[in-house]
């Protein structure tokens, strides 16, 4: 789907999953260790907790990166770019000794990470590889916070290394992977777009910590970065791109399946304190993720035989019943709302994600695609900041 020259062979759907889940692991152990973190390098709780921010950060403005990799270089560069940043940012997690270093080495590893999430996506080419791909993350990720109790036990810092998991897919990945890209195919960074961009998310993923500066930011970078793009045709965000339907319709509704399935992953945990044990929350949460994981992958498999229509009602139907059922009284009702939630956000991140490559042009499939990521990761950043507000 994104290298344009075909010559690579099609990698293995497990490769792939191997390659992408680790980073939603590594995102969601620390949810249990921040404590342990804390004691470790004598800080409060609430400067931990920025161990969590560095993270979403990192991972947000990880895909803008990646799509720039993808754009000057080839396929193999990006692994293992993005490889490399994963093991970097394990080793300054492992080795800081201060806050500072902690932060700096989460950055990274979530920067890594999801370009190595978006490599594997753009990697998948079939609705039913995607569609495998993106539950696993699902999945994978739900078992994050049972991951960080058990190996906090060890260490906070082997917790927080889960994303080093990532790396034993990088050799057979690389290894059937095109070396070179296709003649007269390769294009300039257009690093003042890049820069943009990354700014304009930054700012995105800062509203709920300082809304007012930025909002201002994030205004005044989406001016320029409006500009920038009317200037520059074949920019880092193409025009031919922007001006795709399906690229448009379906980034926005990545962006707001995702935004709602974490929404719905932080708030719901709160509302079930005051009916069920944390273990036994824990445990029902586990079992409603698994089962909208494993249902996104088989509706996947299906999409095919069904109408666009009829596709888009099913993902806009779960996630309007995951919003309505954490409103009852009922509390495994709450639990069931992250199980379907899930299967919205990740079902239709594999279905619309085949949509826009084949909707762009050749050219520009792995810009288009890149930037559909990019704004299903900001969900991932928008969610939680939702959560938090609501809760409050």
């Amino acid at each position: 789907m994104i290298e344009n020259d075909s010559s690579g062979r099609r990698i293995p759907a497990l490769w792939l999953v191997l390659l992408s889940t680790p980073t939603s692991l590594s995102a969601n152990a620390a949810t249990t260790v921040v404590p342990e973190l804390a004691r470790g390098l004598n800080v409060s709780v609430s400067h931990a907790t920025w161990a969590a921010t560095a993270f979403g950060w990192g991972a947000v403005v990880g895909t803008p990166l990646t799509a720039a990799l993808l754009r000057s270089r080839t396929m193999r560069v990006a692994v293992l770019v993005n490889a490399a940043l994963v093991l970097l940012g394990t080793l300054l997690v492992v080795l800081a000794p201060g806050l500072a270093g902690l932060l700096a080495g989460r950055a990274c590893q979530a920067a890594g990470g999801s370009g190595l999430v978006t490599v594997a996506i753009s990697l998948a080419r079939t609705p039913r590889r995607t569609g495998l791909v993106t539950a696993a993350i699902g999945l994978v990720g739900a078992f994050g916070p049972l991951a960080g109790s058990a190996l906090a036990a060890l260490s906070w810092r082997v917790a927080l290394s889960l994303s080093l998991l990532a790396l034993a897919a990088v050799a057979a990945v690389v290894r059937d992977v095109p070396a070179r890209r296709a003649s007269g195919d390769v294009r300039g960074t257009d690093g003042a777009g890049v820069a943009l961009v990354a700014a304009l998310v930054t700012a995105l993923v800062l509203i709920a910590a300082a809304p007012v500066p930025a909002l201002v930011c994030a205004s005044v970078t989406l001016l320029l970065l409006g500009v920038h793009v009317r200037r520059h045709r074949d920019g880092f965000v193409p025009q031919p791109v922007l001006r795709t339907r399906a690229f448009r319709r379906s980034s926005v509704t990545a962006c707001a399946l995702s935004t709602t399935y974490f929404a719905v992953l932080y708030s719901v945990p709160h509302r079930l304190e005051e009916y069920w044990s944390a273990e036994a929350t824990g445990g029902a949460v586990l079992l409603a993720l698994a089962t909208g994981s494993a249902a996104s992958l088989l509706f996947v498999n299906w999409t095919s035989r069904l109408a666009p229509a009829a596709v888009h009602t099913a993902f806009a139907a779960a996630a309007a019943t995951a919003v309505v059922l954490p409103l009852t009284s009922w509390p495994a009702a709450f639990a069931a709302a992250t199980g379907f939630a899930v299967f919205a956000a990740t079902g239709a991140m594999a279905w619309h994600a085949v949509r826009v490559a084949g909707a762009a042009p050749a050219r520009y499939r792995s810009d288009a695609v890149a930037l559909f990521t990019l704004c299903y990761q900001l969900g991932g950043a928008f969610g939680p900041a939702l959560a938090a507000a609501l809760i409050t």
